[in-house]
């Protein structure tokens, strides 16, 4: 189930990644070409721009916490027992879990006010909460990827570094030696 799992949150962060960077891709072409051709310009093409790219990096923080990329202090965990480096795992990565579920609820709670103000993009001339509707959806995206780090870190508590073995487990290799399974 985590494989699985872990396989469409990649297949929906990498899909998400490459076409909104290429949208930006697309964006900013076709704003030099308007500039400096034909020397005018879409205005709302610079927000367009901005929100796709901010789109494609927000997704790539969510693939950053499967990744284990980051960062994050490992000096302590590796120099205590393997009781006291479980506890440190688990407390690290719950506080990182419950701390983008409170982004999450933050979020959700700002885009519902925004929907109902109606606020309008003044670039994009849309409704505001779409392009806000970031905040809640990667956040969503980065609490589930931490449950499913905690959950692997179940079967090795006392793993040295619990994102490699996440890696691991997600990819089926059982070759990493016994300590940092």
């Amino acid at each position: 189930m985590i494989r699985w799992l872990d396989r469409m949150l990649s297949l929906v962060e990498n899909t998400m990644i490459v076409v909104l960077t290429l949208a930006g891709l697309a964006m900013a072409f076709l704003q030099v070409i308007l500039r400096y051709v034909f020397n005018t310009g879409l205005h709302w093409l610079e927000a367009g721009l901005v929100t796709a790219l901010i789109w494609a990096m927000l997704f790539g923080a969510s693939k950053a916490v499967s990744e284990g990329i980051h960062p994050r202090v490992e000096l302590l965990p590796l120099m205590v027992g393997p009781r006291a480096r479980a506890v440190l795992n688990f407390l690290a990565l719950f506080a990182a879990m419950a701390l983008s579920a409170y982004f999450f609820w933050d979020g959700w709670f700002y885009a519902t006010f925004l929907d109902k103000i109606n606020a309008l993009h003044p670039e994009l001339n849309i409704k505001q909460v779409y392009p806000f509707m970031i905040v809640p959806i990667v956040t969503a995206l980065i609490t589930l990827r931490y449950g499913l780090v905690v959950l692997t870190l179940f079967s090795n508590p006392s793993a040295d570094h619990p994102d490699a073995h996440f890696r691991d487990v997600v990819r089926g290799d059982t070759k990493r030696k016994e300590s940092d399974q």
